[in-house]
C-alpha cells in the first residue's frame, strides 16, 4: 500500500498549483488549467520512472532500488484514475490504460523480469513532449518552429519506447508469459499503436 503516500502527494501538488497563482502566470482558462495541473504531475510521475528505469538498465542502480518506481506508478495510476472519474469519465482509454497498468505492477512477472518492465517504463519519455506540443497548442502556437521541432521529437521517442518497443516486449511476453499476461499487455500495445497513429495524423 505504499503507492496510496504518492497518490496522496499528487494530488496535494495538484491542490497547490489549484490555489496558487501559476493559473494567471500560464494564462489558461479553468479547463485547460486543470489539464495542466494533471499533465505536470504525469510528467513528475514519468520522470522519475523513466530515469530509475534507465539507471537500472545501464546497471547504475540494482531492482531493490528500481522498484521504488513501481509504487509511483501505482500512486500516480490511482490518483489520475481518480481524476479522470471526476473530470472526464467518458476517457476510457486512459481509464483502461491506468487500470492494466495498476494491476500489472503487481504480477509476478514484474519480479521474475525487471529488466523488461524498465524497457516499458521508458515510454514515458515522450509523455512531456506530447503535454508540450499540447500547450503550445493552446498559446496558439503551433505553426511556429519550436511546435515542429518538439512535434518530431515526440515522433521519434513514441515510435522508439511505444510502438517498437512495445512490439518487441509483445512478442517476449508471449514467447515467456502465460496467457493472462498476454491477454493484460495486448490492449497497452494496441493502445500505443492507435496513440501513434493519431499523432502521424496531427502531425
Amino acid at each position: 500500500m505504499n503507492f496510496i503516500y504518492y497518490s496522496i502527494f499528487f494530488y496535494f501538488f495538484n491542490f497547490y498549483l489549484k490555489k496558487s497563482s501559476f493559473q494567471s502566470i500560464v494564462n489558461l482558462r479553468e479547463n485547460s488549467y486543470l489539464k495542466l495541473i494533471n499533465y505536470i504531475n504525469s510528467c513528475i510521475h514519468a520522470k522519475i520512472v523513466y530515469v530509475l528505469s534507465f539507471l537500472l538498465l545501464m546497471n547504475f542502480i540494482d531492482v531493490s532500488v528500481w522498484s521504488n518506481c513501481l509504487d509511483v506508478t501505482r500512486g500516480y495510476c490511482f490518483y489520475d484514475t481518480l481524476m479522470i472519474l471526476y473530470q472526464n469519465p467518458l476517457d476510457y482509454q486512459m481509464l483502461i490504460h491506468h487500470l492494466i497498468l495498476f494491476i500489472g505492477t503487481y504480477n509476478y512477472y514484474v519480479i521474475l523480469y525487471p529488466y523488461q518492465i524498465a524497457l516499458a517504463l521508458l515510454s514515458e519519455t515522450s509523455n512531456q513532449f506530447l503535454y508540450i506540443g499540447w500547450f503550445l497548442i493552446k498559446k496558439n502556437l503551433k505553426n511556429t518552429m519550436i511546435f515542429k521541432i518538439n512535434g518530431i521529437i515526440l515522433l521519434i521517442l513514441f515510435f522508439l519506447f511505444r510502438v517498437i518497443n512495445f512490439t518487441y516486449l509483445s512478442f517476449f511476453i508471449f514467447t515467456n508469459c502465460s496467457f493472462y499476461e498476454n491477454i493484460l499487455f495486448l490492449p497497452i500495445t494496441l493502445l500505443n499503436y492507435y496513440w501513434f497513429f493519431l499523432l502521424v495524423k496531427k502531425f
